[in-house]
């Protein structure tokens, strides 16, 4: 049997080699019945952690490797690198039983659903609050928590969160829990389960398990309509006893950026951070990460059937950190029960994940925390988090597009294309523009390309329905452009599903210089790419991105594949136009 030859040092000074082999790793032994998911952390020996980084497998339950035909068994070592082999849990969601009430609403303070018709209501910790992308308007107020905390018990889309308590219903049946402060309502885009999510330089899309929702603050108070008094509710972006991210010599409250660990393995055996309202502020360490646990059914259907929720962020409580080793509650737990929804933060005060599960009843004394990544939330929500410095990807100061600032359409180049023409690459274009990343290098066109290509403008526009997509076109092509170059989660897509290949193959067809469109490029369809790309630019780009994705692509989906040529949809769309 292999023995591991690979260590920290190696591990850690090549990182990508390391993810290349976790990526085959989790390929090859996902094939092995009761391997439940692959993830990697310390390597865990007689029930101690010990340094070096492992390929950590998941099992229902551990077999004497005598009872194993050979091709089942998991090696000591996978291409050198060290495995561990341990058996998933079974995890609850954290609840809250917290009064403490804050004149000024933030980070880890304690909130609630509504209480329903048996007195019964869901309570929890507000993550952080957040903010919408792309909107700079001063009433973009959230509240960040667990699906499983703000749609407790019953509660929908649209129903109101409170601090710290609800109101009862029926004072004759219930007595109130205590004070209350409606927030504001629940949104529709809330998620629980496992969805796919494309990490940075990764080969294909995972999955990754997520637990988030966001409810508005209405901060104002409203009067028929119109505002009547402003700041009605206080609100501040900072986590309270945080005390982590340093201004100057200075800790503060503040959270200091985001930071995406589901590659990193150098975030293994750290310190990370929360405040949540049952344990206040913890320390623990990482131990594993994209480790799966059994976590209880959707909220909105607790009839259902438990959740197999894949790459979480395991972290153990750090004894080291308080007397006697253990937290308020007398445990050895990096949470309990009210702590769900806290932000998790590294040393540095940034975000890496949003705390979801922990120990369900008989449980040990020392039992791990699960956290969801904190990417996949904050795409799958479309916000950002507001922190003192941080511009990384997903800050609300963040550039790329992830912040509450729309793409800088300037940065697109000087390069202007004359109104009514569509050319990709003219003399002129050749000559100035530099190459643009995700689109084919630029060259110079003949003159029978650019007359050709002018040609084939001129019979788009004669009929109705091509004008209309050529403008369309016309006003959303510069973002378009922006995104593909300079949002993560559009640059992926793109280049993932063969978009600069399809763009050449169009570019060399438009010139004239082939009779059609490939169908596949690498496997890859033209209705994959398409598809691909509008999810990424209804996510990620402004409203008449927006609009016009959503019109465009479900009006033509079904007639893509029929479409091989530059005339085949110039007719088709005069045929449109006629009908």
């Amino acid at each position: 049997m292999s023995e591991p030859t690979k260590n920290n040092t190696h591990i850690l000074g090549n990182q990508p080699a390391f993810q290349e082999a976790y990526e085959r790793a989790r390929e090859q032994f996902a094939r092995i019945d009761g391997v439940v998911g692959v993830a990697f952390g310390q390597k865990k020996t007689a029930g101690q952690y010990k340094d070096d980084i492992a390929i950590v497998v998941y099992v229902r339950e551990k077999k004497d490797p005598l009872d194993l035909p050979a091709d089942q068994i998991i090696p000591a070592a996978f291409e050198g690198y060290p495995t561990d082999v341990r058996i998933v849990r079974q995890r609850k969601f954290d609840v809250c039983d917290n009064t403490a009430k804050f004149e000024t609403i933030q980070g880890g303070i304690q909130i609630a659903g509504r209480m329903d018709a048996t007195g019964h209501f869901f309570m929890g910790t507000l993550g952080c609050i957040v903010k919408k992308r792309g909107d700079s308007g001063r009433e973009n107020v959230y509240l960040l928590s667990n699906l499983h905390v703000l749609y407790g018990h019953g509660a929908t889309d649209k129903d109101t969160i409170y601090h710290p308590f609800p109101p009862s219903p029926d004072t004759s049946k219930f007595v109130d829990p205590g004070p209350h402060v409606a927030l504001g309502r629940t949104q529709t885009d809330a998620k629980f389960g496992n969805i796919d999510f494309f990490p940075e330089g990764a080969g294909a899309p995972i999955q990754v398990y997520v637990d988030c929702a966001i409810a508005r603050i209405d901060i104002d108070s409203k009067c028929c309509g119109s505002t009547c008094t402003k700041d009605d509710i206080k609100h501040d972006e900072t986590i309270i006893e945080l005390q982590l991210f340093k201004v100057g010599a200075t800790l503060t409250n503040y959270i200091g950026g985001v930071r995406s660990v589901i590659n990193d393995t150098s975030i293994l055996s750290k310190k990370v951070y929360k405040v949540g309202r049952t344990t206040g502020r913890t320390v623990g360490i990482v131990r594993v990460i994209n480790a799966p646990a059994d976590a209880p059914p959707d909220p909105r259907n607790p009839a259902g059937p438990p959740t197999a929720a894949v790459n979480t962020i395991e972290i153990d409580f750090d004894v080291t950190s308080a007397a006697g080793g253990v937290n308020c509650k007398g445990n050895a737990r990096f949470t309990e029960e009210g702590d769900s929804g806290s932000l998790v933060l590294d040393e540095n005060g940034r975000a890496i994940g949003l705390h979801s599960l922990g120990a369900p009843p008989g449980s040990p004394n020392a039992f791990p925390s699960n956290a969801c990544h904190i990417v996949p939330v904050l795409e799958s929500l479309k916000i950002c988090l507001p922190t003192k410095d941080g511009t990384d990807h997903g800050c609300c100061a963040a550039t790329d597009g992830s912040g509450i600032a729309p793409p800088p359409l300037s940065g697109l180049g000087d390069f202007e294309i004359p109104d009514g023409e569509i050319v990709f690459a003219s003399h002129e274009a050749g000559a100035i523009q530099e190459r643009s990343p995700g689109f084919p290098d630029l060259v110079p066109l003949s003159t029978s390309e650019v007359d050709h290509m002018r040609e084939l403008l001129a019979a788009l526009r004669e009929g109705e329905k091509g004008r209309e997509l050529h403008d369309a076109f016309g006003d959303v092509r510069r973002e378009i452009g922006y995104l593909i170059r300079n949002c993560r989660p559009v640059k992926v897509a793109w280049h993932r599903h063969q978009g600069p290949a399809f763009f050449a193959h169009v570019l060399n067809h438009i010139k004239g210089n082939t009779s059609e469109v490939p169908r596949e490029v690498k496997g890859i369809s033209r209705e994959v790419l398409l598809d691909r790309m509008a999810e990424a630019l209804k996510v990620h780009g402004s409203n008449p991105v927006r609009r016009a994705v959503e019109k465009y692509s479900r009006e033509f989906r079904s007639v893509i594949p029929e479409l091989n040529s530059a005339q085949d949809c110039i007719r088709y769309l005069r045929e449109k136009g006629d009908s």
